[in-house]
């Protein structure tokens, strides 16, 4: 028998926020519109002040609204980053867990993998170039760890921005960023900035030659290359 619970009363300025999200879904509210002053907000929605400013913080969490010193709130664009963003948190904690990191490490090379296919498919000539600027980038940065990272990562989200899609583009740059442990790790593995290289220049022979069977093979072998290379070093460690 289902067993009923008190109900949390809804807070004063949560409806306050539902309120201003349900005027920015319908668009009564568009992106660079000011919100009334304070003072007027408290007035329309019979609320204190308190009330009003802890609902555009919370408006302001969710990426709806800007919040600068001196001027009134301002409705923006939510953005696939500032979701992404809302993520590294839980993203961390998660990935403490070495089942978890094993699994992104995994869905990175599948995801990576898809990445490689769709630029041999769709890249231009221009997209091809700049794909060969940052792999000569990161061949410059061999025997630099550091560089040769920073490169590495360069070299990767060329690719990435073949796709054209600003959430492929969130998403690629969100596990780049969860992965940075994985990366700085793998890279002291005996010979492997020059077994990446050699990776990277299979991946980009794939998306030139617009194989993409080629470029997502090799990207996938370049990854699992290093996933074992970081877990060797960690073992060791």
């Amino acid at each position: 028998m289902l067993k009923a619970e008190q109900v949390r009363r809804k807070r004063l300025y949560e409806d306050v926020v539902e309120q201003i999200e349900s005027a920015i879904a319908s668009g009564d509210l568009r992106p660079g519109d000011f919100l009334p002053a304070e003072r007027d907000l408290c007035e329309n929605f019979g609320v204190s002040r308190t009330a009003i400013r802890e609902a555009l913080f919370a408006l302001a969490q969710k990426g709806l609204i800007d919040l600068e010193n001196g001027r009134r709130a301002r409705v923006v664009e939510p953005t696939a980053e500032k979701m992404i963003d809302d993520l590294a948190g839980p993203a961390k904690f998660i990935l403490s867990r070495p089942d978890r990191l094993r699994q992104l490490q995994e869905a990175r090379m599948l995801f990576e993998g898809f990445l490689a296919r769709l630029a041999a498919e769709k890249a231009t000539d221009e997209q091809i170039d700049a794909i060969r600027t940052a792999l000569e980038a990161n061949k410059a940065k061999i025997g630099d760890n550091e560089g040769f990272v920073e490169t590495n990562i360069a070299f990767h989200l060329e690719i990435a921005k073949v796709a054209g899609n600003v959430f492929l583009d969130s998403l690629h740059t969100a596990v780049q960023s969860w992965l940075e442990e994985h990366r700085r790790v793998a890279i002291r593995s005996n010979g492997a900035a020059e077994r990446a290289f050699a990776r990277h220049q299979q991946v980009f022979d794939g998306i030139a030659a617009h194989d993409p069977d080629a470029a997502e093979a090799a990207m996938r072998a370049h990854l699992q290359e290093s996933i074992n290379a970081y877990w060797a070093v960690r073992n060791e460690a």
